[in-house]
């Protein structure tokens, strides 16, 4: 083999070599949670996903961000978990049209998130995994908790009497204040529940 063949080949070496660790590094484990893991491509990932809903006009520092992105990874995983342990299901209709109403509060569509998932080598059911994921969390929730749920009609009539508005949009004005209440009272049994759950479960930082 002559000297020039040699070159080459310690090139090409070096390259896979290169290659090898850059993957390596991205895949370099996060953190655990029991037997499951998060890595360091799925926090990137996060952190794209996270920059593309916030169309990139997020002024949050990097580290920050893939330190708000891991924790939202590992909600995410205790969800998934507990959700399939309850056996909840969500409809695809339902799931259809929650992803259509997410993309049109975006102000983006379909055309675009495709467009995201190709130029950031992202798997093209991302945002759907994430919003069954959370749609099913909120069903065990209401499960769980809605008949816990204790509303004080007495202060939403106060409050509508204080508006002094006429009587035809009284109702709709009670009816929203009521679902106001009470996905309140629901985020904050979804936020104890998931504290809760987190303690079922050995969360290792690497």
């Amino acid at each position: 083999m002559n000297n020039k063949k040699k070159i080459l080949l310690l090139i090409f070496i070096i390259f896979l070599f290169n290659k090898s660790q850059s993957k390596e590094l991205k895949n370099k484990i996060i953190v655990s949670i029991d037997n499951l893991i998060i890595t360091e491509l799925d926090v990137n990932k996060e952190v794209m996903f996270l920059r593309f809903i916030q169309n990139n006009e997020t002024n949050i520092n990097s580290e920050i961000l893939k330190k708000e992105a891991t924790q939202v990874l590992i909600d995410r995983k205790i969800k998934d978990i507990e959700t399939n342990y309850f056996k909840i299901q969500i409809e695809e209709k339902e799931l259809e049209n929650n992803l259509y109403s997410y993309l049109a509060n975006l102000k983006t569509n379909n055309i675009d998130l495709d467009s995201f998932y190709i130029k950031n080598e992202i798997e093209n059911d991302y945002l759907r995994n994430i919003m069954k994921i959370d749609m099913k969390w909120t069903k065990l929730i209401r499960q769980m908790y809605e008949s816990r749920i204790n509303i004080n009609l007495t202060e939403i009539d106060k409050e509508i009497e204080e508006k002094k508005i006429n009587t035809e949009d009284n109702e709709r004005l009670r009816q929203q204040l009521f679902i106001n209440e009470q996905n309140k009272l629901l985020n904050k049994f979804s936020l104890n529940h998931l504290e809760k759950s987190k303690k079922k479960y050995l969360i290792k930082f690497l």
